[in-house]
């Protein structure tokens, strides 16, 4: 949670954002702490046209997608949630976290590595570190996509009537939260507030907080499934949630409406959240990793290479004091680094890929989940990038091993098992598989999909869904190919359904047509 003084600067910059006007029909101007207007115009007539709107779509059936459509666009981003709204969805669920120097921007995890090219804590960054923050390729095909900032994304609802579904992820963020729904004047777009992080937010009488037909659409890839969306849409309430909207849209027979992302969204906000900056005494791993760039240098092999040979007698104490943690948590980050610069060069040597073998083997614990585990995640994914076919068999018998040290991050009462600590690199695991294309690749992905749900629990959460993806990125005859399209598993089913509408070809149009005739509506749409 940040300071008091800090959320009391912050006060002023965040009404700034109101909805400005041209003129006197026009919404009322607020400004900055300078006096100068930062906010973005909006006439009467269309302000009246977009409440119209709003209450059209809250009169229901309402489609809410779960961080956008993240088949089409990195997750959380503008280019997801305009996808969604573009393929018939009312409105998307969306994460709200806030940077080091006080911006609420949009991502799910606490930490970056997932999803972008990034290490360490999302709250542990500036905004303007954050800004510079690029997607990894696998994510989209978009290099200009960023992490967006809340006061943008309520932009992009204001422009597309957009309900909003807001999952607060961490304490503290409500009352910035209201006055930028305020300044937007949007209350009446946001139809679900998550209970934890938003006790006083879920009281505010400006909210008309709407319910769910069902619950876990999202889950399991169960929206790509005709007859769950169809049976979810006949339930009492109000909405369903889906991670993806084709099927539903199919189902309330919405034909896609593709829109232009306005270019103003990002341009014209501001980007500073007070003249203040962060604790320079706080740990910084952006600026951390500046300095080390400074030492090491990222275009040579052997200096990267001392790096992960390095002596890290602590990689298995988690416990210390603020000092220690502080050391150990430079020195992981070091070693991920490392990692990740030597994947990004693409020289592949048998000393490198033995180097990543063991970094990723032996990763290291952290209490903190950005941190646990990141130097043999981005070892592993360095495997990945440099095509190491040899280190299959390793990355077999890595993903099925049960560190017994992993009980150390356990705390009392548990309600999941221990080796699920190791979710990360588990599931960098399976996207390093991806990537390296070979029939050791696809035997292991194929065995591991054919598993029952509590087969697969005892290694990991199940990851039947990135497994599949990782499997479509191999080369499958028909007969494989139909029987992940033919699968129980609705995750395996329903991941493969998207590859093949999102990334077609002659083999896969004729394979889902004759399995499923009905996706061929989806194609045309």
């Amino acid at each position: 949670m940040k300071p008091t003084s800090l959320l009391a600067l912050m006060a002023g910059f965040i009404l700034s954002q109101a909805v400005s006007a041209a003129n006197s029909d026009s919404t009322p101007n607020s400004f900055g702490p300078h006096g100068k207007n930062l906010s973005l115009p909006e006439s009467a007539p269309e302000r009246e046209a977009r409440h119209r709107k709003i209450a059209e779509r809250r009169s229901g059936p309402i489609v809410i997608v779960h961080r956008g459509a993240s088949a089409l666009a990195p997750e959380n981003t503008l280019e997801a949630y305009a996808a969604a709204m573009d393929h018939g969805a009312d409105g998307c669920e969306m994460d709200i976290r806030r940077t080091v120097d006080g911006m609420l921007v949009m991502l799910h995890d606490d930490g970056l590595d997932r999803m972008t090219e990034a290490l360490g804590r999302i709250n542990q960054y500036t905004y303007r570190e954050l800004a510079g923050v690029s997607f990894r390729p696998i994510y989209g095909p978009n290099p200009e996509t960023r992490i967006p900032k809340l006061a943008a994304v309520l932009e992009l609802a204001r422009h597309r009537a957009m309900l909003l579904h807001l999952d607060i992820k961490e304490p503290g963020l409500e009352q910035d939260i209201a006055r930028l729904l305020d300044a937007a004047d949007a209350w009446d777009q946001v139809v679900a507030v998550n209970e934890y992080n938003a006790a006083e937010l879920r009281k505010n009488p400006k909210l008309k907080l709407l319910t769910y037909k069902v619950s876990g659409l999202d889950e399991g890839r169960l929206d790509m499934d005709p007859d769950q969306v169809k049976g979810a849409l006949a339930k009492p309430g109000n909405m369903i949630m889906v991670d993806d909207p084709r099927v539903a849209a199919r189902q309330l027979k919405r034909k896609p409406q593709p829109v232009p992302l306005p270019e103003h969204v990002n341009r014209n906000l501001p980007t500073e959240i007070s003249s203040t900056l962060p604790d320079t005494n706080s740990f910084s791993p952006a600026r951390y990793l500046r300095s080390l760039a400074t030492r090491v240098d990222a275009r040579s092999s052997h200096q990267l290479e001392a790096l992960l040979t390095a002596d890290f007698p602590e990689r298995t104490a988690p416990d210390g004091d603020a000092a220690y943690q502080r050391r150990r948590t430079a020195r992981i980050l070091e070693r991920a680094w490392a990692a990740q610069k030597i994947g990004q060069l693409g020289v592949k040597s048998a000393r490198a890929i033995k180097l990543l073998e063991q970094q990723a083997a032996h990763r290291s614990l952290h209490r903190d989940w950005a941190y646990h585990g990141l130097d043999g995640v981005m070892a592993t994914r360095a495997l990945g990038q440099l095509r190491a076919a040899e280190s299959v068999p390793f990355l077999a018998q890595t993903f099925f091993a049960i560190d017994p040290e992993l009980k150390k991050l356990m705390t009392s009462p548990a309600n999941y098992p221990y080796a699920w600590n190791d979710f990360r690199p588990k599931l960098e695991i399976v996207f390093a598989l991806g990537e390296i294309r070979c029939d050791q690749s696809k035997t292991f992905l194929l065995d591991y999909l054919a598993m029952d749900g509590a087969t697969a629990s005892k290694s990991s959460p199940p990851l039947f869904e990135a497994a599949t993806r990782a499997l479509m990125a191999q080369d499958l005859t028909s007969d494989e190919l139909r029987h992940v399209l033919q699968s129980t598993n609705s995750a395996v089913r329903g991941a493969a359904i998207l590859e093949c509408l999102d990334h077609p070809t002659a083999s896969r149009r004729s394979c889902s047509r004759a399995v499923m005739p009905w996706i061929e509506d989806l194609v045309q749409n």
